[in-house]
Parts: structure tokens; sequence; C-alpha cells
């Protein structure tokens, strides 16, 4: 029997070949923080060394997936907390962090063994970008995804790889908009695999991994590494590393600086309220 760790944020169990991860913040909505981050790296890296593992499941507690990136400053994912920088954050700092961020999804997407998202209620900003990390995605019917930060806090650096998953139409519409869409439309769109009922999500989840891991993991491996080399080839490296750039400068705009003036003055919750009047 393999001995899994414990976390903070996570909960890691196993059953056969096939690991389950499962994001535990419910009661922030399984925001990503920098412990959540650190401690998934630490458990894909364990899991890709396991033999014993040929699948992977990533899950979630309580009703939503994730809300994106925790904003509050102690949970905060980069090295400079924006409402402490009343001119604006040093760019070239935050050029560097943004850069780690693209690593860290990109290094998840090179996973050597197949990833399943299992998803249901909110998937947003900054979760899109484990979305995107994931080889396919479950969702419940009452799943919704989308940018709403895009109107004021940036653009994730790897655009979610919604160009590539739903085409240039449909990834400028949702980029330029911020608005989110249901696990139908998602499905009908390319950006996840199923659309199911709440109470179909787990055993549909379950079925597709167990089907997957009767493939050898050495197949699985190979299997993957072949489907990526395409996009590899289309590049994926040099779009992302140009979206660091792009990030950083929107972090340079007024509209992100008035946000995080709003957290420094008046606290997350107004700031918040003042984007939702501002763009619906």
């Amino acid at each position: 029997m393999t001995e899994h760790p414990n976390y903070e944020t996570l909960i890691v169990s196993q059953n056969s070949n096939i690991l389950t991860i499962t994001l535990n913040r419910p009661d922030r909505l399984n925001a990503l923080s920098q412990k959540l981050m650190d401690e998934l790296k630490a458990e894909l890296a364990r899991a890709a060394a396991d033999d014993n593992v040929s699948v992977l499941i990533i899950k979630a507690a309580g009703r939503a997936f994730s809300v994106g990136y925790d904003l509050q400053e102690d949970n905060w994912i980069t090295s400079q907390y924006p409402a402490n920088f009343p001119d604006g954050v040093d760019r070239e700092i935050d050029t560097k962090d943004i850069q780690i961020l693209l690593d860290y999804w990109l290094d998840m997407w090179r996973f050597p063994k197949p990833i399943i998202a299992q998803v249901q209620g909110a998937c947003l900003s900054g979760a899109g970008e484990l979305l995107a990390a994931a080889d396919i995605v479950i969702a419940s019917e009452n799943a919704s995804f989308g940018h709403p930060a895009g109107r004021d806090l940036g653009i994730p650096p790897t655009v979610f790889f919604w160009p590539v998953l739903m085409g240039m139409r449909k990834a400028k519409e949702l980029l330029y908009t911020s608005k989110s869409i249901g696990a139908a439309e998602a499905e009908s769109l390319g950006l996840i695999n199923y659309c199911v009922t709440q109470d179909e999500l787990e055993a549909k989840t379950i079925e597709l991994a167990r089907d997957i891991a009767r493939t050898p993991v050495e197949h699985l491996k190979i299997l993957k590494q072949s489907a990526n080399n395409f996009y590899e080839n289309m590049g994926v490296q040099q779009s992302t590393d140009a979206a660091v750039i792009l990030d950083a400068e929107f972090h340079q705009s007024p509209v992100f600086l008035a946000f995080f003036k709003m957290v420094r003055e008046k606290g997350m919750k107004a700031a918040l309220a003042e984007r939702q009047r501002l763009f619906g």
C-alpha cells in the first residue's frame, strides 16, 4: 500500500492504479493559494515517480471546483501584493513571477500521465489554468467556466489554451467580455469532454479513469507525449511566453491599479463589488 503525505489543502487517495487528488479549501471555494499550489506540485512530483499510479483525477470538495487564484494577501501567489504598491508593482520582478507561474502550469501540462479534471460549480479565472493542464475534463451540468478577472486583473499566461481548444472566435469573445459559460456550451465548444448531471459526475469520472488505466502506464506516457507534441510544435511555449510579457503590461494599467487601490482603502469585498458595478 502506497503511503500518501498529509496535506493541509489536499486530500489524496488511491484505488488500484488511479490516484485522486481533492482540492480541499471549500470554505474559500477552493481558491488557489500558494500553499495549495505548492502541495499540488509536490504530490504531482511524487505521483510521476510512482509506478503504481497510471491515471490522476483532480477534483474538489464543496460546491465549487475553484474560483481562481486567492486574492487575499496571505495567500497571494506572486512575490508582490499589488495593494502594497500604490504606484504599481515592479515590472521586472512581476514578469519573473508570472514566468514562474506559467512554468508551473506547463509543467503540469507535461505531466507524464493522464490527468482527468472532475468539475462541479464554478471553475473561474486561475482555475482555468488547471483545466488547461488537464488532459480530459468531465463537468456537471451546474459547472461554469470563465475569466471574470479579465476586466481588471490580467490575462492568464496560458490563455487557458482557449484558442487551441475552442478556436479563435469564441476564445476572443470570452476574453473580451469576461463572461462565463455553462457546461453544456463548454462541451459543444470542446473546452470539456463531457457534461453530465451532478449525480452522474463521480461515476462517469471513475468509469473513464478505469478504462484509461487498463492501458499500460508506459504506453499512456507515449500516447500523451505523442499528442502533446503537436501543440508543442504549434508554438505553445512561444505563445505562452509572450503572454507573460502581456500580463505584466496589464498589471501596469490604470484599471489594475484602481482595483488594488480599492482593496487597500476599502477591502476586497468593496473592490469586487466595484468590478460588478462597472462591468456586470
